[in-house]
């Protein structure tokens, strides 16, 4: 049975793919590069040559691009093979998919790169490329119990990919660990130089915005997270600071929003007048307002001053990456607030699969400084090995 086929009767359920490669060639050449012979999936807003990118909108059913957009072009240079694309919403900002969560399929497995978090979460590939502008990678890495990884802004290339939000978009990766995540991150970012495992580190803990709605056992699992991890060189703090970031940070994912809103109005306005059927484009463009994108362009630029000074005492910041787990059914992708923050800051952040919550994957978000990329993956490693240890 060829890997194709094989890929096609494991996606059958979870519905992550909206098309499959063909399986590369079988010769005597040795993969080189490195990442060689790697399985990528990616999110159909990325462009890939040859292969159908619709953006998950049937205005651009018949879209197959001639090149390939920059961050799958390294992708190849370094030897992986795009093993398929993988569902969004909309133009990345819609209601839903028809994926399914992989751990239970009548959950929603977040968006909008549904797809990503499903295909890498339920096994079928080691990794993914995926988008945030919101909550885009970090939520359904989160309910599909992968890492995913948010980028400080600008950090990773957006050539070809489609984009709405020049303040929020970006590219981000969902990874089934924290190895092959720093590699693709080596090979997609300008100048990446890991850095080594802390010995000590100082972890801040913040709730974020929303961070009221967690259920009772949500918290409950990660304040025992903490406690497991506390000691042996990682110490967990809430300094005066971190409190006044969480006061201010309070409706930012509503200046988020607005943000998205203002700035992709233009763009999909005339994909609603062209037919585009999901109501929630109707919803951005009839939200997007001048005022209200200013107020939320100040709030943003007063919360990134507050947020380099609470975090100027601490390496890393903790929080949950979801208020729970993924909610049942596919009619939405769930919570979106606190994963924006990130978003709406610029910096960079990570969701690791270390919780469980009614049986479900929970995550849990670090955050770092601005272009502190290499610094959050040197610290997500120290907890990791710490979190193996104390399971």
């Amino acid at each position: 049975m060829s890997v194709t086929v094989s890929l096609a009767e494991r996606d059958a359920e979870l519905r992550a793919f909206t098309h499959i490669a063909e399986p590369p060639p079988v010769d005597d050449a040795v993969p080189v590069g490195p990442l060689a012979g790697l399985p990528v999936a990616v999110k159909e807003i990325i462009d890939v040559a040859g292969m159908p990118v619709t953006y998950g909108s049937p205005l651009f059913a018949d879209r197959v691009p001639d090149t390939d957009a920059e961050a799958v072009r390294r992708l190849k240079a370094a030897g992986a093979v795009i093993a398929g694309m993988t569902t969004t919403t909309p133009f990345a900002c819609g209601t839903t998919t028809v994926t399914r969560n992989p751990h239970r399929l009548t959950h929603t497995p977040g968006g909008s790169s549904a797809g990503s978090g499903a295909a890498v979460g339920g096994g079928l590939v080691p990794v993914a490329l995926a988008s945030q502008s919101q909550a885009s990678t970090l939520r359904p890495a989160s309910y599909c119990g992968a890492w995913g990884y948010k980028p400080s802004h600008l950090r990773l290339p957006r050539a070809g990919m489609h984009l709405l939000s020049d303040t929020l978009d970006d590219l981000g990766l969902v990874a089934a660990d924290l190895d092959v995540l720093e590699k693709v991150l080596a090979v997609l970012a300008d100048d990446w130089r890991p850095e080594a495992t802390p010995r000590t580190l100082r972890v801040g803990l913040v709730r974020l915005d929303d961070g009221d709605l967690p259920r009772p056992e949500t918290l409950r699992a990660l304040e025992e997270l903490v406690q497991r991890l506390d000691g042996d060189g990682i110490s967990f703090v809430r300094t005066d600071g971190l409190r006044d970031l969480d006061e201010q940070v309070d409706g930012s994912g509503l200046s988020c929003f607005d943000i998205f809103a203002g700035e992709s109005a233009t763009v999909l306005a005339e994909y609603v007048a062209a037919g585009e059927p999901d109501p929630r484009l109707r919803e951005m463009v009839d939200h997007a307002d001048p005022s209200r994108l200013v107020r939320a362009l100040q709030h943003r630029a007063a919360l990134v001053t507050a947020y380099r000074v609470a975090t100027v005492a601490v390496d890393v910041l903790l929080t949950l990456s979801t208020t729970n787990p993924a909610p049942g059914g596919l009619e939405s992708t769930g919570c979106r607030r606190m994963p924006a923050t990130s978003s709406l800051l610029g910096v960079p952040a990570l969701s690791a699969p270390w919780l469980t919550v009614d049986g479900l994957p929970q995550g849990v978000q670090l955050l770092g400084r601005p272009g502190g990329d290499e610094r959050l993956v040197a610290a997500a490693r120290a907890l990791a090995a710490r979190e193996e240890e104390t399971r």
